[in-house]
């Protein structure tokens, strides 16, 4: 089968990690993983029926569709905060530096986007008003922007952002460490695609949490990994980008959260009122997960009891 991930970045190491400890293999499955560089593109090839499943996927993008009557579900959420860190051009050192500055996101409707959005709005600015969102097409292509000094700021993912401080670009703010509740690495499908397929994405689930598993407590594979799929051979940049997903980022069991939806709801209440007072679990679906705890597969992978 083929699967999308969105952008070539750690946040897709439960993706990368199962393809390349064989998990995928390991539970039947043939799959062929295919980059979709944005979100909202993923949601159009979940929708078409390019490609029903997706596992990188913001929660924004995916609410949205939802409340459009797309169908679109997320089963899990390997990250429920934005790893995302402000990286900006030397001389702006405050975030009221910013103010009238342009400032670089992967696309609007994106995670980046997102979580742009609720930082510059926490720290009293306005985004539509105070500096202008310029769309880059993706975190690369954010640093590029910042190489050739079209954008004032970009945010960054690892491991880019690494790669920016190497190249003398000053870290302004490091957003994962907020805790901000959120689904940024989604695993989602249409009501339609589980109805017919649940014991395939019951697998897939599966090798994901194996290969989060094995990302979380293998260093060595999990450093092998995202040099393997980001093309970044420094050393000291694999370390610092592998540790933070190991230690805070990537969940265990990959359920999705009530608080993780709601920020996407409250976003989407500025255009859709509506939308803050809706019920989260409308949008989620952890049954499959659930049934996977339930089984015992989560011990059997080497998860031990009562950790998320």
């Amino acid at each position: 089968m083929s699967i999308g991930y969105v952008s070539v970045s750690v946040s897709n190491a439960p993706t990368f990690s199962a393809i390349d400890g064989g998990y995928f293999k390991e539970q039947g499955l043939d799959i062929s993983a295919t980059n979709i560089a944005t979100s909202p593109q993923a949601v159009a090839a979940m929708l078409s029926g390019e490609l029903p499943l997706n596992t990188g996927i913001s929660g924004t993008q995916v609410v949205a569709a939802n409340r459009k009557g797309g169908g679109t579900l997320l089963l899990a959420s390997s990250v429920n905060t934005f790893p995302f860190s402000i990286l900006t051009q030397q001389g702006i050192r405050t975030v009221a530096d910013l103010r009238g500055k342009k400032f670089g996101i992967s696309q609007f409707g994106s995670a980046s986007d997102t979580a742009s959005r609720l930082y510059l709005t926490r720290n009293n600015l306005d985004p539509a008003k105070d500096l202008t969102l310029i769309q880059t097409g993706g975190v690369t292509q954010t640093l590029s922007a910042l190489q050739a000094q079209g954008i004032d700021a970009g945010l960054l993912t690892p491991p880019v952002d690494q790669l920016a401080i190497q190249n003398g670009f000053a870290l302004l703010a490091d957003i994962g460490s907020l805790g901000i509740e959120y689904c940024t690495n989604g695993v989602a499908t249409t009501r339609a695609y589980l109805d017919k397929n649940r014991d395939v994405i019951i697998a897939v689930l599966k090798a994901i949490v194996q290969g989060v598993h094995r990302f979380k407590t293998d260093q060595s594979f999990g450093e092998g990994v995202i040099q393997r799929w980001t093309h970044t051979d420094d050393p000291s940049v694999l370390t610092a980008s592998w540790k933070p997903f190991a230690a805070e980022y990537l969940q265990n069991k990959l359920y999705v959260t009530d608080a993780g939806i709601q920020t996407v709801l409250d976003e989407l209440a500025s255009s859709d009122p509506a939308a803050k007072s809706a019920d989260p679990k409308m949008y989620y679906d952890n049954s499959l997960l659930k049934s996977l705890d339930d089984s015992g597969f989560f011990a059997s992978a080497g998860i031990p009891s009562g950790v998320n």
